[in-house]
């Protein structure tokens, strides 16, 4: 084995020149490179390329796909809202305004003798409905067009007067409110 490398000389020259080539670091001219040839760093790369996977992903996606959708159903209810707050600001509605022409004049007298016809009634339906036997008071009764309002009482012993609050329609019973509960339901 040691005289297998005996024919052949080594050049140092040679080597030492190849050496030399070897450890040293050829600049690239930037300024040379024409056209659209490009020098692109590992890392650069690697940016890039994540960054398009990125992008495709996005493309893809539903939400990406609706965005003129969700945008216009945004701009509607933006315009919606504005349209809303215009409105309250500059149109106040007046729920206690009317006009005087829409009003007659009616009779809320009742007579005698259909106040007890009424009392009547109400004393009956009263007792009906709630099922009592209490002696029951009627304070008051007015007329309102084809409705009939009465406020009165009946007493519980040991508890004290309970109010009690009756319309009635067409000699009928319409509502019944104790207490603020509705008793006939119409």
């Amino acid at each position: 084995m040691k005289n297998a490398n005996l024919d052949k000389t080594v050049v140092f020259i040679d080597k030492k020149a190849e050496y030399e080539r070897k450890n040293k670091i050829s600049k690239l001219h930037l300024d040379k490179l024409h056209g659209k040839n490009k020098i692109i760093g590992y890392k650069e790369h690697k940016k890039t390329k994540a960054h398009e996977v990125k992008k495709k992903k996005l493309l893809n996606s539903k939400l990406y796909k609706s965005r003129k959708i969700i945008i216009l159903a945004f701009i509607l209810i933006l315009s919606m809202l504005i349209i809303l707050s215009l409105w309250n600001k500059f149109y106040k509605v007046s729920y206690t305004t009317s006009d005087n022409h829409n009003f007659k004049v009616e009779n809320q007298n009742i007579s005698n003798s259909d106040a007890s016809v009424y009392s009547s009634i109400i004393k009956e339906s009263v007792q009906k409905n709630l099922n009592i036997k209490y002696n029951i008071k009627i304070e008051q009764l007015h007329k309102n067009g084809k409705f009939i309002f009465s406020k009165g009482y009946f007493t519980i012993p040991k508890k004290g007067n309970i109010n009690f609050d009756m319309v009635l329609q067409n000699y009928s019973p319409y509502s019944l409110k104790v207490n603020g509960e509705e008793y006939i339901k119409k």
